[in-house]
């Protein structure tokens, strides 16, 4: 598949259909075992993962244990010799745009799974990447939350590509394109409102989170 710039892709599928592999591939943290890999119009297939200008925030959170919010999030600022009122500025905004703002003294074992989650992601967004990754890691936050982070998307980091895997549909609907896969093929692809006209598979997932919209099933 191709993807443009600053283009925002879901992947949706069932589990163990290959979603976490394809993003780790273009991540760099997968060997590419056939195929091909082009970033901004440099083959990436055997580009080691640090020089590929992106971010990845996974299902585990990959937190400094011994750091505290702010420290985590300043890290990657700080290494790159950003003035320090300018890392402070950024840091409170990325933390009050994800609810964590209250938060910045703790370390990683006082917060809880979706706290931990905020935290990734608004580490990620910190970096400005060129590429941003997800897996799956909106799935310990709750809707609300959900919602605060995919405007944080277009708000704060329009310029860079985003791929995303998401268990709820409304996680993935807004997206410039949707692959659907099946047994490591994309099997369907294209916009929220076209899969739900063409691919029977998408369309069973979105109807059955729909049925209680209070209490949406959780697309696998």
């Amino acid at each position: 598949f191709d993807l443009m710039p600053e283009e925002f892709l879901a992947i949706v599928g069932p589990s163990g259909c290959g979603k976490s592999t394809t993003l780790r591939m273009i991540a760099g943290l997968e060997e590419i075992t056939s195929g091909e890999l082009w970033i901004d119009g440099q083959l990436c297939n055997y580009v080691e993962a640090k020089d590929r200008d992106l971010s990845m925030v996974f299902q585990n959170y990959a937190l400094y244990p011994n750091m505290t919010v702010y420290e985590n999030m300043a890290f990657s600022l700080k290494i790159r010799k950003q003035p320090k009122d300018e890392v402070d500025k950024k840091v409170h905004e990325a933390a009050k745009m994800l609810g964590i703002e209250h938060l910045l003294d703790r370390r990683p074992a006082a917060l809880s799974g979706g706290q931990k989650q905020r935290l990734c992601i608004a580490r990620a967004l910190l970096k400005k990447p060129k590429i941003l990754i997800l897996d799956d890691s909106t799935s310990a936050v709750d809707t609300k939350t959900d919602k605060l982070i995919r405007e944080a998307f277009h708000n704060e980091i329009p310029d860079t590509t985003k791929i995303i895997i998401a268990q709820r549909i409304a996680s993935v609907q807004e997206s410039d394109m949707i692959l659907v896969m099946e047994e490591g093929r994309i099997t369907a692809s294209g916009t929220h409102e076209e899969l739900l006209r063409t691919c029977d598979e998408y369309r069973s997932i979105y109807e059955s989170q729909t049925k209680n919209q209070a209490q949406p099933e959780e697309l696998q």
